[in-house]
């Protein structure tokens, strides 16, 4: 028998064998729900294995740094949470280079509701800000920066530091800018966060902005503000000051 003779009955017979099976399919299944909180058992064998990785993160997380007076709020058109991370970021990037004017944040990337007063640890400020975003300065003209107002008063309001204005028909009116009236013709150094800068929270309109972003991370800056602020003897209390307001 030839070689190509061969070749077809093998192609044949593999057709044939392979056409025999049938595909298939899940006929059922079933599911179980189990919930995982703080009424579930403990496996004891995870619980010590677990162990020694606790002790280590509970050493650096249960780190006193500072204290508040008052209670740290989050809330909209102003918050003294939103102004105490806003703060901390101006006087970061100030310290990078002294022509920054202010700071703006988003506010969905405050990620706690409120901030007790009281004694605050390292551990508190990672559960306020998780991510791992980096203190931004962008370099804004002024009309471009009056767009930015206007979005964030839509917004009801975000974290501002140097940069304050009145929220009416969710437009911004009365911009000030380190308490002088926006120059639209002028070009801004703020500080922000790499998530912003690179449109996040619909704010692409700041893509093609130019830009320098540093190492430090937002986490670690607000964690240096409340450490200089111990060091100084003094304790963290911010106050409403109308940086974002309702219009009357």
């Amino acid at each position: 028998m030839s070689r190509i003779c061969k070749y077809y009955l093998y192609c044949l017979f593999v057709l044939l064998g392979t056409s025999c099976h049938h595909a298939r399919y899940i006929q059922q299944h079933t599911a179980s729900l189990y919930t995982v909180d703080t009424t579930a058992g403990k496996e004891q064998q995870y619980v010590q294995m677990l162990q020694p990785y606790r002790k280590t993160m509970d050493s650096i997380m249960n780190v006193p740094i500072g204290i508040a007076d008052t209670i740290l709020y989050k809330a909209q058109p102003e918050g003294t949470l939103g102004d105490f991370m806003a703060d901390a970021l101006l006087q970061a990037a100030q310290l990078q280079d002294s022509h920054v004017e202010a700071a703006i944040l988003n506010y969905g990337g405050i990620r706690l509701p409120y901030i007790a007063s009281g004694v605050i640890t390292v551990g508190k400020i990672y559960e306020l800000m998780p991510f791992d975003n980096q203190l931004t300065v962008i370099e804004i003209p002024g009309d471009t920066l009056i767009r930015f107002c206007d979005y964030m008063a839509l917004a009801k309001g975000w974290p501002v530091s140097g940069i304050s204005f009145a929220i009416k028909d969710k437009k911004a009116i009365n911009i000030l800018v380190n308490g002088r009236a926006i120059d639209a013709g002028k070009v801004y150094k703020i500080a922000t966060n790499d998530y912003l800068a690179n449109g996040g929270d619909y704010c692409s309109f700041l893509t093609q902005l130019k830009r320098s972003t540093t190492s430090l991370l937002i986490r670690d800056v607000c964690i240096d503000y409340v450490k200089d602020l111990a060091k100084q003897g003094k304790h963290l209390h911010p106050y409403i000051d109308k940086r974002v307001y309702n219009a009357e």
